[in-house]
C-alpha cells in the first residue's frame, strides 16, 4: 500500500516529449487537487475557499489555486471541469474524477452521513473508463457532433497526462478507528514513515521513526 502524492504518469512514453505536448490532463484525487467534485456531488465549499483568486467559491477547499490548476496553466490548458458538475461542463482538454474527502481503500463510514467520500480511487477509475468507452462509442457510431466540443478526442486518452494526488485521507481513517495503519483492513503491510522535511507541512507524526512503520 503506498500514499499517491500528485504523481503525474506518462502512459505513452513515446509521445512524451520535453515540450509537455499533452493535450488533455486526467486526474485522480482528493481534497487537494478537488475543482469542484465534492461540491457537486454534496455541500459547496463556501468562503473563504476561492476569495484570492476567483472572487467567489469554486468548488476549490482554498482560497486561490491548487496545484492541479497550476499545471493546467503550465500546459496552456482550461482548468478541468469535474466529473460530476452537472452545469455547463466541458471536458475536451481532460477530466477531473478528485473528490474532497476521497481515499485509495473504500471506507464503511462515507458521506452524506458521516466519515469520508465514498468516491474512493477504484471509484473515480471506474467513471474514468466509463468516460472513455461512452466517447469512443459517439465518435465512433455518432460521429461526434455537439460532442466534438464537449469530450476528449479519441487519441487524448492515449496521449494525456494522468496525475493522482490521494492517500492521506485513508491514514487519518486509521487514526479514527484509534488503529495503526497495518491494521486498517486491507493494509497487508505497515506503512513506512519517510525521512525528509515533510513532518509539520504534511501532518505526518511526528514520533514516527525514520524508517519505521506507523
Amino acid at each position: 500500500m503506498a500514499l499517491l502524492y500528485f504523481v503525474p504518469l506518462l502512459l505513452n512514453h513515446a509521445y512524451a516529449s520535453s515540450n509537455c505536448d499533452f493535450p488533455a490532463i486526467f486526474n485522480f484525487g482528493d481534497s487537494n487537487s478537488d475543482t469542484g467534485g465534492y461540491g457537486a456531488a454534496f455541500q459547496p465549499p463556501t468562503k473563504p475557499n476561492g476569495e484570492t483568486f476567483f472572487r467567489r467559491p469554486v468548488g476549490r477547499f482554498s482560497d486561490g489555486r491548487l496545484i492541479i490548476d497550476f499545471l493546467a496553466e503550465g500546459l496552456g490548458l482550461p482548468y478541468l471541469h469535474a466529473y460530476l458538475d452537472a452545469v455547463g461542463p466541458n471536458f475536451t482538454n481532460g477530466v477531473n474524477f478528485a473528490t474532497a474527502a476521497s481515499t485509495i481503500l473504500p471506507q464503511r463510514n462515507v458521506l452524506p452521513l458521516d466519515g469520508f467520500s465514498p468516491f474512493s480511487l477504484n471509484l473515480q477509475y471506474i467513471r474514468f473508463t466509463r468516460l472513455r468507452n461512452n466517447s469512443h462509442f459517439i465518435f465512433n457510431h455518432a460521429k461526434g457532433g455537439v460532442f466534438d466540443y464537449l469530450l476528449p478526442k479519441k487519441d487524448y486518452y492515449s496521449r494525456a497526462l494522468y496525475t493522482f494526488d490521494i492517500g492521506h485521507n485513508d491514514m487519518t481513517a486509521a487514526l479514527f478507528a484509534n488503529m495503526s495503519i497495518s491494521e486498517v483492513r486491507g493494509f497487508e503491510k505497515p506503512l513506512v514513515a519517510c525521512c525528509g522535511y515533510g513532518v509539520d507541512q504534511f501532518n505526518y507524526s511526528p514520533q514516527a521513526q525514520c524508517g519505521g512503520t506507523i
